[in-house]
């Protein structure tokens, strides 16, 4: 039978117990009422969505792909009115950061980003868009011959308009804009090319992007095809008139998210596996980076002769979550690291490699 009087006693017992039991109730309910926590990763900030709340979504993916997306994948042939395929260039965007912090070196895990698409894409060029450049640092000199540099002057146009926003919200603006003018292929330098897109440069669709997450929550910007003067790369560019810095990434994954909802007719949308799998978790980041036992080498390097260079079906690229991923993982790299330690993020792009 339930006792009135035994919860003073309780109290009365062990109060600093039951005051740390109540606390550290309340911490977790206010942990789990709370949508993000903002981590600092060198100067930007990065919107981490709270583990407990939403991570577990984020993971959940069948492998299965919609109709809608598979067609986008194969390429969708019924529209009698055939497009100029999309130019298959790719261009990338380095040096925003202005001031105190900023760089200019052009690293190890850049280069590997840019022979990726010279190699998985077979692109016919690729345009390095910049405002600061170191090019005499060994990584750049290495593809110099491969890469047309673009320079892009900090007061005009896209970097004009977002002169007092974070670099990597200067960068989103900057893709769109190049993007509305030239078409192609935009990636970030984070972004590794794992095979042709053959397919999805014939689409019938002026833009093609990826979702994020298991979920399909978003669509993210760190790879986007596209047409030259797409109307859904020009309505995105006009959404920038009222962007508020407070919101990390809205624009430039949840927005496009709910303009292709409102305009399906102007956008081809893949599965998550095609660009951003696996995802920016804990569990991913771990799963792409660490060590491997014997047999699981030789099942990853099975994968990756099955899937023509991709460790999933249906995988076109990879995204290496450079924010969450840099420090524990991505900055310790050298090609002799590649080269020797067996984890999937190596073995996949040891053939970039010279």
């Amino acid at each position: 039978m339930f006792m009135l009087n035994a919860a003073p006693r309780l109290i009365t017992r062990s109060p600093s117990f039951t005051l740390t039991t109540v606390f550290l109730i309340l911490a977790l309910l206010a942990w789990f009422r709370t949508p993000a926590i903002r981590v600092q990763i060198g100067g930007d900030g990065l919107y981490h969505l709270n583990p407990f709340l939403y991570e577990h979504k984020l993971e959940d993916y069948d492998f299965h792909a919609t109709p809608e997306e598979q067609q986008c994948f194969e390429g969708d042939h019924r529209n009698l009115t055939e497009a100029a395929p999309i130019p298959n260039v790719v261009h990338f965007i380095w040096g925003l950061k202005q001031g105190k912090g900023s760089h200019s070196h052009f690293g190890f895990i850049e280069y590997l980003s840019v022979k990726s698409a010279l190699t998985a894409f077979g692109s016919t060029q690729v345009k390095l868009h910049y405002v600061s450049l170191d090019q005499n640092n060994e990584w750049f000199l290495k593809l110099k011959d491969n890469v047309t540099l673009v320079y892009h002057d900090p007061e005009l146009g896209a970097l004009g308009k977002s002169r007092t926003w974070q670099a990597a919200h200067r960068a989103d603006l900057l893709r769109l804009q190049i993007l509305s003018e030239e078409g192609g292929i935009y990636m970030d330098l984070d972004v590794f090319a794992l095979r042709p897109l053959d397919t999805i440069l014939r689409s019938q669709k002026d833009i093609i992007m990826g979702h994020e997450g298991g979920d399909r929550a978003g669509l993210a910007n760190a790879l986007i095809v596209a047409r030259k003067r797409s109307t859904f790369v020009d309505r995105w560019i006009n959404t920038y008139d009222n962007f508020s810095t407070q919101e990390w990434n809205y624009h430039s994954v949840t927005l496009p998210k709910r303009m292709a909802l409102r305009y399906p007719e102007e956008i081809c949308t893949l599965s998550p596996v095609a660009f951003f799998w696996p995802t920016w978790s804990y569990k991913h980041l771990e799963y792409m980076h660490s060590p491997l036992s014997p047999i699981e080498v030789s099942e990853t390097e099975t994968d990756l002769l099955a899937n023509s260079g991709a460790l999933f079906e249906n995988q076109l690229a990879y995204h290496a979550w450079s924010q969450l991923a840099w420090d524990p993982y991505l900055k310790k790299l050298t090609p002799e690291l590649v080269r020797t330690h067996e984890t999937r993020f190596n073995i996949m792009i040891r053939r970039f490699l010279e």
